[in-house]
């Protein structure tokens, strides 16, 4: 009963703001948003439905891969109960997940049997960030060693074990939370240059330094002040981007052009399904939105689903 008033209030909620301007998402490691004041406008009525036990496509074929204790087995096509460790984040496929710290620890779920694949490597992946790949096949974390003083990131190939380590100096590269995560295409990782301009009360980004995800060389920069926080925040042209300017808040969301650097506001942290749709999810559900923010969908969670939610594209 709890649940169908929450189910209810939330739609009420959202009825509410079909006239509104645009709502997104947070990743699955934030909890769940309010969304914004209401704007009069004429978007039309999104189309409402549900998730449940039988599996369902989302926009470009996206899936809800895991939420709260399930996760869809694709071989059966089935949600299967999995209770993950502390941290471990999984991969966009929702076949393995890893977990970071002094050990990596990959494991793979192979229906109901489980593998651990131990990598000894130190590899640090911050809250709300997701390391891995697109395809699910590599994982990259930040690396520091103390002397001679060096950081950089290690790429980690699932298939094989093998982690390759790039170092350089933080001279050249200054950043304060150092964090990598993939491009759409998966060739390139970014890290957020810091904007240190008000000292420890934020932490701005000024730009984003991209790297060869192979050879660890440096690529390109771009005018984008704001922090990706996963592969798919990139758009499948790449030319825009949904980040956060300030890493330690999990608001005031951008959508950016990667070519200008022009932003704005986009209410929720959301990741594109396709090139006109992207998807925000929520512990009670996901919505479709349009990229000017316009909701054309709204899926709600009924049993056995329950948040929070991971979202993940369709299995290659």
């Amino acid at each position: 009963m709890g649940r169908r008033l929450r189910h209810t209030r939330r739609k009420a909620i959202i009825s509410g703001l079909l006239s509104a301007a645009a709502v997104a998402t947070v990743l699955s490691a934030c909890a769940s948003q309010r969304p914004p004041a209401a704007t009069p406008s004429a978007a039309p009525s999104p189309s409402l439905s549900t998730l449940g036990a039988t599996p369902q496509q989302l926009a470009g074929g996206w899936q809800v891969v895991a939420a709260g204790s399930l996760v869809l087995d694709r071989s059966r096509n089935a949600y299967v109960k999995l209770n993950l460790p502390p941290g471990a984040i999984l991969d966009p496929t929702g076949r393995r997940h890893a977990t970071g710290g002094e050990q990596l620890d990959i494991v793979e779920l192979t229906g109901d049997k489980v593998i651990t694949e131990r990598r000894s490597v130190t590899l640090g992946f911050n809250r709300g960030l997701d390391p891995w790949s697109p395809d699910g096949g590599r994982v990259v974390g930040t690396i520091n060693r103390k002397e001679p003083f060096a950081m950089g990131f290690a790429v980690t190939e699932v298939a094989t074990g093998k982690t390759t380590e790039h170092w350089f100096s933080d001279t050249g590269y200054n950043c304060s939370l150092c964090n990598f995560v993939f491009t759409r295409d998966g060739k390139e990782v970014a890290l957020p240059i810091a904007d240190r301009s008000r000292g420890e009360a934020a932490e701005l980004v000024q730009s984003l330094q991209l790297f060869d995800a192979q050879t660890g060389e440096p690529t390109r920069s771009l005018p984008v002040k704001a922090m990706p926080q996963s592969p798919f925040a990139w758009s499948p042209d790449g030319r825009q981007v949904v980040a956060l300017p300030d890493q330690h808040k999990g608001e005031d969301v951008q959508l950016i052009d990667t070519t200008t650097g022009e932003a704005k506001p986009f209410p929720y942290l959301a990741v594109w399904a396709t090139a006109d749709a992207l998807l925000a999810k929520f512990d009670e559900g996901v919505l479709t939105l349009r990229p000017d923010g316009t909701v054309v969908a709204d899926a709600s969670l009924v049993d056995p689903l329950s948040g929070p939610i991971v979202l993940g594209p369709p299995a290659a």
